[in-house]
């Protein structure tokens, strides 16, 4: 099984490094914008030796040597993968680097990028990685985690940073890379989708990082599911979508404003993405990993993981933006998504606004709840929120055949007042055979409330793209219950 593991992701390595030979343009770039593509694109070409890159590795090269080192230069990334090119010697990456600095932006993935380049350089390097160490450990690791930002979590950029010690010459190093590998296993397990909580969540650059790490550490069943995931969406779209939640053919003008590009951020880039997909996908065919994989522990306390027989359900409860937070539960169901992730770029024009969040709102004064605080105990999550000057509270109980969901709002005004708000794909089928109840037939499961339950279009985007909204109107405290039906 191993073995086969190995050959299918060289396999996906080769189509993505003929795709990406078979686009690039004559000048050694790529036809859309990218930040570090072509670096990574050198990377995978050289590693897998065959003779007919050679022009497409020269052309790439020849690019890198002049391209423009403005402030949005990703220096940590290009060279990372400079150091993982066989064939590129001192003095090309001294012409390729030339005098850029570091960008050091205050996120973990980042910090551990720059200290794993600097632990293979001079004596001065490898103290100051000592101190980058030191620095990521405080302000970023809070076991078995690695925050994205300070008090933000992210499973894709946990992903990346386990992936990057894995291979660490330092072994405490690698010892925490496996810790944290264990966390990645649980928030896998067989869904196929590692990164479904936090920002950047469904995207194929944390997927192919946890696939790295998991086989690197033995879990093979969980690298599989990536894996094949990963095999179905390059068979869906002839190529391997950035976000592989909502797998379509890349337009002209991809971005997070853009409705067939959804789950975008503003600093995503289809080959930026894809070169690095190829990359990793590469190491994890020929690095070679242990044949049994150890037992699944990890967990934080500001993350529920609950996996009966019928569903997995993914919550963050920390974070400081939407798309840190899920107020809903992530929900995968009989291999489809359920309740997707939500929320997204917020710094720039984007599909996603305050209405994204799956929380109660007034719709006639377009006023949205904003997450305050939320704890999790065993199988409960408690929320808080605020929703116009009023006080609010969810509570999610996860139950082996069913989830309840209650909401109430502190207010005698329930007129246009809408509970629960949860968002769901628009292409999935359902049916309303009674006032309080929502069928999904393909998903074998029920929707049933105590007071009359309402399913709309109002135009929202989630992670996996268009969502219906649904609601109960004119109530202030209501209970909801996701129900299986018996198989």
């Amino acid at each position: 099984m191993q073995s086969d593991l190995h050959e299918r992701c060289l396999r996906l390595a080769r189509l993505i490094a003929d795709q990406l030979a078979n686009q690039q343009l004559e000048n050694g770039d790529f036809p859309q914008h990218s930040f570090y593509a072509k670096a990574y694109a050198v990377a995978l070409w050289q590693n897998l030796g065959d003779d007919h890159y050679t022009a497409k590795i020269r052309a790439a090269v020849n690019a890198l040597k002049t391209e423009i080192q403005d402030q949005r230069y990703h220096r940590e990334f290009i060279e990372y993968a400079l150091e993982n090119c066989p064939e590129i010697n001192a003095e090309t990456r001294n012409a390729i680097l030339r005098n850029a600095p570091y960008q050091s932006p205050n996120v973990a993935n980042w910090h551990i990028l720059a200290m794993r380049i600097r632990q293979s350089g001079s004596w001065r390097d490898k103290l100051r990685a000592k101190l980058d160490w030191l620095y990521t450990r405080t302000r970023f690791w809070r076991a078995p985690v690695f925050m994205d930002r300070p008090g933000c979590f992210s499973a894709q950029y946990h992903a990346f940073c386990t992936a990057l010690l894995t291979d660490s010459p330092m072994p405490a190093q690698r010892k925490i890379a496996a810790k944290a590998t264990d966390l990645i296993a649980r928030l896998c397990a067989t869904t196929g989708i590692p990164n479904l909580v936090g920002r950047g969540a469904g995207q194929s650059f944390g997927a192919t990082t946890a696939l790295y790490a998991l086989l690197k550490h033995g879990y093979r069943a969980e690298a599989e599911a990536i894996l094949f995931r990963l095999e179905q969406t390059l068979l869906q779209t002839e190529t391997l979508s950035l976000n592989l939640l909502a797998p379509n053919p890349l337009p002209d003008d991809p971005g997070p404003d853009n409705p067939q590009t959804p789950g975008w951020y503003s600093y995503n880039r289809h080959y930026d993405y894809l070169a690095f997909t190829g990359f990793w996908l590469l190491r994890a065919a020929i690095d070679s990993s242990p044949e049994h994989a150890p037992t699944i522990r990890a967990n934080a306390d500001f993350l529920l993981i609950h996996a009966p027989h019928h569903y997995h359900a993914r919550m963050c409860l920390r974070g400081k933006s939407s798309y840190d937070i899920t107020t809903a539960p992530v929900l995968i169901t009989n291999g489809h998504v359920f309740l997707p992730p939500t929320g997204g770029e917020e710094d720039f024009s984007s599909l996603y606004g305050p209405a994204s969040l799956p929380l109660p709102a007034f719709a006639g004064q377009q006023a949205c709840s904003t997450f305050t605080s939320g704890t999790i105990s065993d199988s409960t999550a408690k929320i808080t929120f605020r929703l116009a000057g009023r006080r609010g509270q969810r509570d999610i109980t996860f139950n082996e055949n069913e989830i309840v969901i209650h909401d109430q709002v502190d207010t005698d005004s329930r007129s246009n007042l809408h509970l629960f708000r949860l968002l769901v794909p628009a292409g999935l089928a359902f049916e309303k055979p009674g006032s309080n109840r929502i069928d999904f037939p393909d998903l074998n499961l029920h929707l049933i409330a105590d007071h009359p339950l309402h399913i709309t279009d109002d135009g929202l985007f989630a992670v996996t793209g268009p969502v219906r909204t649904i609601f109960v109107p004119n109530q202030s405290t209501a209970t909801l219950r996701i129900v299986w039906s018996p198989s």
